[in-house]
């Protein structure tokens, strides 16, 4: 028997192995276009996401923020300051409250104050009554605050008066402080 007998025509044998490869070839090349179009789109998008003017957009957004921040920051500093500082001067306040309080549990009933100065170093007030006994029991009490040793030290009268139209009896006095 013999192998090397074919029944179709040389020329077709050749036609028919080529046309094999030629559409191996054809879907090779189909593949790659599909392959190279996918692969191009891809690219396309993920330049677009990630190109140099959006990034410039938003390095720009973020550098805004972070001016702002600064801008933030520094008032906040600012008003930080502020604030210690008000609190040292509120620390170093002398509490006249009780000091003030402390004279008009002194001052009796029928004495009406008519003004009360405090400062550091001194207390100025000028009271009026109708009696002279409830300005002496005020002197009196103040004469106590100085034997006691609270708040003040000594004590001077500046001036005292009588109005005969009211029958008022005005009296200044002027203290030093401890």
């Amino acid at each position: 028997m013999k192998t090397d007998i074919n029944l179709a025509s040389g020329i077709l044998v050749k036609s028919a192995s080529k046309s094999k490869t030629l559409r191996i070839l054809r879907i090779l090349a189909i593949c790659s276009i599909i392959f190279i179009a996918a692969t191009s789109i891809i690219l396309f998008l993920l330049i677009n996401q990630i190109s140099p003017d959006n990034v410039k957009k938003q390095e720009g957004k973020i550098l805004f923020s972070i001016k702002f921040l600064h801008d933030k920051e520094a008032k906040i500093a600012i008003v930080n300051s502020k604030i210690s500082d008000i609190s040292k001067i509120l620390n170093s306040r002398i509490n006249y409250e009780s000091e003030m309080n402390s004279f008009f549990e002194n001052i009796p009933d029928g004495v009406s104050v008519n003004s009360l100065e405090i400062d550091k170093a001194k207390v100025t007030i000028t009271v009026a009554s109708n009696s002279l006994y409830a300005i002496d029991k005020m002197l009196n009490n103040f004469f106590n605050m100085i034997a006691k040793k609270q708040i003040i030290k000594s004590m001077t009268i500046q001036s005292i008066s009588s109005d005969p139209t009211s029958g008022n009896y005005n009296l200044s006095i002027k203290a030093d402080k401890l």
